[in-house]
């Protein structure tokens, strides 16, 4: 099985991954080096400080079978499940400034997780998710978790929607 790991930036993919990754015996890919080794970065947005990427160029990675892919654009490379973590923006808001992000670009993530815009990334792109709430739960229990659904072979999600509690944060 090929399990790519998305969400916003902050929602815990890394931690999430490599914690799956153990617990399946499967292999850790960090798809921002896959993007960096493969060539597959074709500019710089200097005014969003990002790296642009060429997501039909995802599309055709050729990823191993027993693989978690971690990152926030693995929802566009064919796989088995993509899991969409989700964090109310709250939380992200702080958990990015944490980190010593600048406000536009803190502002910019905490848009797209309201906004649900890898769900719906993953979705037009036609991909099976399932979206995961990481705000109260720790990287070990969501990894616990994601292998009880493939195991039981149930892959029930809740839609999770913050844009009626948190639309006052979205930015200019």
């Amino acid at each position: 099985m090929k399990i790519a790991i998305s969400g916003t930036p902050g929602t815990g993919k890394t931690e999430v991954s490599k914690e799956l990754s153990k617990i399946l015996n499967y292999t850790y890919i960090d798809l921002n080096e896959l993007i960096e080794k493969g060539g597959l970065v074709e500019g710089f947005d200097s005014k969003r400080k990002s790296k642009i990427v060429d997501t039909k160029k995802l599309e055709k990675l050729e990823i191993p079978d027993n693989s978690v892919i971690d990152g926030h654009l693995s929802h566009f490379i064919p796989v088995d499940l993509v899991i969409i973590l989700r964090t109310r923006p709250n939380i992200l808001k702080k958990r990015l400034e944490n980190k010593g992000w600048n406000s536009s670009k803190v502002q910019e993530n905490v848009d797209a997780e309201i906004l649900g815009i890898c769900s719906s990334e993953a979705e037009d792109n036609g991909q099976k998710f399932v979206e995961i709430d990481t705000t109260d739960k720790n990287p070990r229990e969501i990894a616990e978790l994601i292998k009880e659904m493939i195991e039981s072979n149930k892959f029930d999600t809740e839609e999770i929607d913050w844009l009626e509690d948190y639309s006052e944060m979205l930015g200019d």
